[in-house]
């Protein structure tokens, strides 16, 4: 079977190479690159919306052209856009658009776990603290004018410390610290330490090689805000679990069966 992988997740390589073992013929695509991944396969990267053409119509055409039978969302469970345009082009070019969706964490097991959905809903909460660590990127720039100047007589605004993978321009009041994980609970307990933060702001990746902050947020003390997930248009069917996905690709591959339209979440 012919399967383009729209990565982003770590899980997203080891499915590939998993699906490449069984036999398949895998194209891994990847909006951006940050570290060339190690797999034997095609690799596409930059995305698809070319000539005016946007990327749902862009990825129905490389679809068609490539002859692709399957196309897996492994993106980020924060690429809203890209997910949508995995089902529309999916409709466009009519094969299936499965998805392999990771679980998030568990707040329950972080009792400094605080919830929002957008900046509107996170600035009030943090607007109280120092030095905040914005370990989200460089989104984190697009709001960079909202941080408080000055908050009381005398006493300098927030200090933001953001973290990011590439470089970005020079902000007056932000520390950027460039840098690719996976990091170690040592390094980011230390990180907190050195910059003196006292919150952190994160996303629900759900990935256990990225929690390490939250584990040294919560043994320093330092309250979390962590972005609550985005409704993602749903799929033909979904999985939590790696194998339980290249399972089912193999059974229907080799039972000659039509990766029909059954939603259903496989654990």
């Amino acid at each position: 079977m012919k399967i383009l992988i729209l990565g982003g997740v770590a899980e997203s390589k080891l499915l590939a190479r998993k699906l490449i073992d069984h036999g398949h013929i895998v194209i891994y695509s990847l909006v951006g690159l940050v570290r060339q991944p190690d797999l034997p396969c095609e690799i596409h990267v930059g995305g698809f919306s070319h000539a005016g053409k946007s990327g749902a119509q862009g990825l129905s055409e490389y679809c068609a052209h490539h002859h692709i039978e399957l196309l897996l969302d492994a993106t980020h469970p924060y690429a809203v856009e890209i997910s949508a345009n995995a089902v529309q082009a999916a409709k466009q070019t009519a094969i299936p658009c499965w998805r392999f969706n990771r679980p998030g964490w568990n707040p329950a097991d972080y009792p400094n776990w605080h919830s929002y959905n957008n900046w509107d809903d996170l600035f009030p909460q943090i607007i109280r603290y120092h030095r905040p660590f914005f370990s989200i990127g460089i989104s984190a720039l697009k709001f960079a004018e909202q941080r408080p100047p000055v908050r009381q007589q005398g006493q300098p605004g927030q200090q933001w410390i953001v973290r990011s993978a590439r470089p970005f321009p020079e902000t007056e009041g932000i520390i950027q610290i460039i840098a690719i994980g996976p990091f170690s609970y040592a390094d980011e307990r230390a990180l907190m330490l050195e910059h003196k933060v006292d919150a952190l702001i994160s996303k629900n990746s759900g990935c256990s090689r990225v929690s390490r902050k939250l584990d040294a947020a919560l043994d320093l003390n330092i309250p979390v805000f962590v972005q609550a997930r985005p409704a993602l248009v749903e799929v033909d069917q979904s999985f939590n679990e790696i194998d339980a996905l290249v399972a089912a690709i193999n059974h229907s591959a080799n039972n000659n069966i039509t990766l029909g339209i059954m939603r259903r979440t496989g654990s």
